[in-house]
């Protein structure tokens, strides 16, 4: 009786086992739907990306405002690397300004260079049809030395 039912549960053990198609179709599924998930997972990352680059020069608005308040101007400088050192050396309490969140790329800055009173802020968007880009405070064209078209979101003050 035993050796029968042990016939029986190996019978039945074998019919449980999966084909090597099956298998085969099984992971072509996963990798797939992994694959769908990854490419839909670039444009959040970009978003991401945008979303602390908005920040990061509200931040940077807010030192220049105290850089403002304390010498009645705007830094007279032309890059962001200017700009930083300017920012940290001026002993308003700030001792690091932000860097744009990709390695190669950085933010931008332009002053009016004819009495320091105006400025520019930029950075450059990873979506070409983001939202920022099509309010009426971005500006387009070239401010204070610094090239505005889209994908760089610029806003002047």
């Amino acid at each position: 009786m035993k050796g029968r039912q042990i016939c029986n549960i190996i019978n039945i053990m074998k019919n449980k086992a999966f084909t090597l198609i099956e298998m085969l179709i099984v992971i072509a599924i996963i990798s797939i739907l992994a694959s769908v998930f990854l490419v839909g997972l670039r444009g959040f990352r970009g978003g991401a990306y945008d979303s602390r680059r908005m920040t990061d020069l509200q931040r940077v608005q807010s030192y220049l405002e105290i850089y403002y308040s304390n010498g009645r101007q705007y830094p007279n400088v032309s890059t962001w690397s200017a700009l930083q050192t300017a920012i940290t050396t001026a002993n308003i309490g700030v001792t690091s300004v932000p860097n744009d969140p990709l390695p190669g790329e950085t933010y931008y800055y332009g002053v009016d260079s004819t009495d320091f009173q105006s400025y520019v802020l930029g950075a450059k968007f990873s979506t070409v049809d983001h939202s920022s880009l099509k309010e009426i405070t971005e500006i387009d064209g070239t401010v204070f030395g610094v090239n505005c078209d889209d994908p760089v979101f610029c806003i002047r003050f």
